[in-house]
């Protein structure tokens, strides 16, 4: 149990860092500086707050640790009491296409949307280094009152540890004769990506597959799912270089991160290696942007980027730098659509999960998505669809 005040080192921390910490005791607030600044999603979504899980061994340390939302936090633990806790952060902004994922993953009310957006926004977005050092801070000043010397921070994120475990690794992988895959090959596979050679990729993946894996984790199963995750990531950029609009691709990538981490035997996921490569080739058939002009293709990526935000015709021209009568007049004759159309029936195409897997009213879909009622949204939703949205639900759900 701690036996001294940590006031002082908690305003050292704010005023050299400008960034919210808090001492909490047995998982409740007892301090926070600066007071009234202690923010989470989990409180916006009505879930309890972050919860910290540690054993003895992690006493008097510092761990990098994120929330299922996203945000990003240091935290330092004294004993099963006491844990200071600063954040959270982001090294990244969050795009409206993650906030929307993340309200189909979590089972987020879709009603809270705009507040977590305006959440997000007011999150100090910064460095993985600024992220790294802010926990050295940490460790020197919370670790004082204990040791003599402050121990180095214990790295939980991805982005700082690979700071401190690149060399090791490279030193490993030498002892072991470990190369990773040729260049040659990651540009062959990029490339029958491009051109929707699904045989020949899945034959360029064999390839690769036969070198022997890095090994990412103590337990083969962790590391193989690591290692999978990076393929997905690389087949993530391969469809974004393609043409593909990155926040479909990024959808798709944390969608199959979804499911990677929910499987449970080393067979399951390697096979899911190919059929992740299968589905992001068809994403690049279906969605590649090469056949458009820089000002149509600007506008559809702004589109899709922004489905549950209001949309202008003068807003997307601005984003495109054209003027709005011209990029009305060639997006037509490029997408064979008016911009208008082409809004709504991709604001219907991803409200259909909604639709099929929550029991969101259909009035509160429709307003997710912009449009003025819930009548004209089934009318445009039947018009693109053949079926009314209590149909396509019922038929997505036979039992009910």
């Amino acid at each position: 149990m701690l036996e001294f005040d940590l006031s002082e080192q908690v305003k050292v921390f704010y005023y050299a860092a400008q960034f919210p910490i808090s001492v909490l005791k047995n998982g409740q607030i007892e301090q926070s500086f600066p007071e009234g600044l202690v923010t989470s999603a989990h409180i916006i979504t009505g879930e309890p707050a972050l919860h910290v899980q540690y054993g003895p061994h992690e006493y008097n340390t510092v761990q990098y640790l994120s929330s299922e939302y996203g945000e990003l936090f240091i935290v330092y633990v004294f004993d099963d009491t006491y844990v200071v806790a600063a954040g959270p952060f982001l090294t990244e902004p969050v795009r409206d296409g993650m906030i929307v994922n993340m309200i189909q993953s979590e089972k987020i009310p879709i009603k809270l949307k705009q507040k977590l957006e305006t959440y997000y926004q007011s999150i100090p977005e910064i460095s993985p280094q600024t992220y790294y050092y802010c926990g050295k801070m940490i460790s020197t000043l919370f670790s004082a009152k204990n040791t003599s010397k402050a121990p180095d921070p214990i790295p939980v994120g991805k982005e700082v540890g690979f700071i401190q475990e690149y060399f090791q690794n490279t030193h490993k992988n030498q002892e072991k004769m470990f190369s990773h895959p040729p260049f040659f090959l990651e540009k062959k596979i990029v490339n029958q990506i491009k051109i929707y050679d699904i045989d020949g990729a899945l034959n360029t993946l064999m390839e690769i597959n036969l070198l022997n894996r890095a090994v990412l984790a103590k337990d083969p199963l962790r590391s193989l799912k690591n290692s999978i995750i990076c393929s997905c990531s690389f087949f993530t950029r391969a469809v974004i270089e393609a043409g593909v609009f990155p926040d479909i691709a990024f959808t798709y990538s944390d969608t199959f991160i979804q499911q990677i981490e929910k499987m449970n035997s080393i067979t399951e996921v390697r096979n899911f290696e190919q059929e992740m490569l299968k589905e992001f080739i068809k994403l690049t058939r279906e969605k590649t942007s090469a056949k458009y002009s820089h000002p149509v293709f600007a506008a559809l990526q702004y589109i899709n980027n922004n489905l549950t935000q209001k949309l202008s015709l003068a807003d997307i021209a601005k984003h495109a730098y054209v003027h709005p009568n011209y990029l009305s007049s060639i997006f037509k004759k490029e997408v064979g659509c008016s911009l208008t159309d082409f809004i709504a029936r991709r604001r219907i195409e991803e409200s259909t999960y909604f639709i099929a897997y929550t029991d969101y009213e259909i009035a509160d879909i429709a307003s997710f998505y912009h449009f003025c009622n819930q009548s004209y949204y089934c009318t445009v939703f039947k018009q693109f669809l053949q079926i009314s949205p209590n149909e396509y639900r019922k038929s997505a759900r036979p039992s009910l």
